[in-house]
């Protein structure tokens, strides 16, 4: 339950995280797009230039806007979700700050490796409280075949007693007075606790295949959220090569504008596929921690947190 929480609660903070980035990204080009139109309307005043080249850059402009407000909306929405998992010692819940923003750095500095979590991966079976507590169900279950077992064996019941008129003098008994018995009980077809003990062992191997299943189970979600891993990490080396390829793009276009040699949709059409690269590899980063959040929750296992924060 613990594992659960963790993970809903690190998917709620990286989601807020990735929409933090994002509205960084909207705020950095929405002040390149100001600047370019302040700087196109300037040069269409000393017919440096098209007059249209104004509205195409005015255009630009409140497209960017537009993409910044929309992001706003989805962050403050997220903020609200952040809030649920906040509690002071008292259970009294707590609420998000307005100039609360996260740290949004590890988005792109953090170090990608899947090694560890293959290591993590070797102790699977040893403490996964699933896996523990259908083994101790199984304990249990052979335990209360055992007594099944005993019910087939005959009852047997021996009985003395001492022979006396005056029980209440405990100094009045004799033992050469005395009345003994034997008494031996066996059922006749034993249908009913052979039955039983034909039941206990079924329940036995029902959760004896359960527990193999659940093994076969959380083995396969690991190796396949170990292998998404490596995809991650793949596609974000890729992403991250465009990104630098775009801003060389965006950056020769703008070189080529300034002598005349460029156009102003180009540049923003530049600008888009920047934007968009920039957007797809936080959200590449985002996925990968959440992946790996996934793989502790599957693991059944709480990381350590400050660990994972000096690292």
């Amino acid at each position: 339950m613990i594992a659960e929480v963790l993970f809903e609660a690190s998917v709620a903070y990286l989601h807020w995280a990735r929409l933090q980035k994002e509205l960084e990204v909207y705020q950095e080009f929405v002040a390149n797009a100001r600047q370019r139109s302040e700087g196109i309307g300037k040069s269409a005043a000393f017919g440096e230039i098209a007059a249209i080249d104004t509205v195409e850059a005015g255009i630009a402009l409140q497209e960017r806007l537009l993409q910044l407000e929309q992001t706003k909306v989805k962050l403050l929405k997220q903020k609200l979700e952040i809030s649920t998992f906040l509690w002071l010692n008292n259970n009294v819940p707590v609420e998000l700050q307005p100039g609360t923003v996260p740290e949004v750095g590890f988005l792109h500095d953090q170090v990608l490796e899947v090694q560890t979590e293959k290591g993590v991966k070797n102790a699977i079976f040893e403490g996964h409280p699933k896996l523990r507590a259908l083994e101790a169900k199984l304990k249990a279950l052979k335990v209360e075949r055992r007594l099944k077992v005993n019910n087939l064996l005959p009852k047997i019941d021996l009985e003395y007693n001492f022979i006396t008129p005056e029980p209440q003098l405990i100094d009045n008994f004799d033992t050469s007075n005395y009345k003994a018995g034997l008494n031996i009980s066996f059922p006749l077809f034993l249908r009913k606790e052979g039955c039983e003990l034909k039941l206990a062992e079924y329940k036995i191997e029902d959760v004896s295949l359960e527990l193999e299943l659940n093994r076969r189970q959380i083995e396969n979600k690991v190796d396949g959220l170990t292998q998404e891993l490596d995809s991650y990490v793949e596609q974000i080396r890729l992403t991250s090569e465009m990104v630098e390829n775009y801003e060389r793009l965006l950056n020769a276009e703008e070189r080529k504008f300034s002598f005349g040699e460029s156009s102003l949709f180009l540049i923003n059409s530049r600008e888009t596929k920047l934007i968009q690269a920039r957007l797809k590899q936080t959200e590449l980063f985002t996925k990968f921690l959440t992946t790996r959040a996934e793989l502790y929750r599957s693991l059944g296992v709480i990381p350590d947190v400050e660990a994972e924060i000096q690292q």
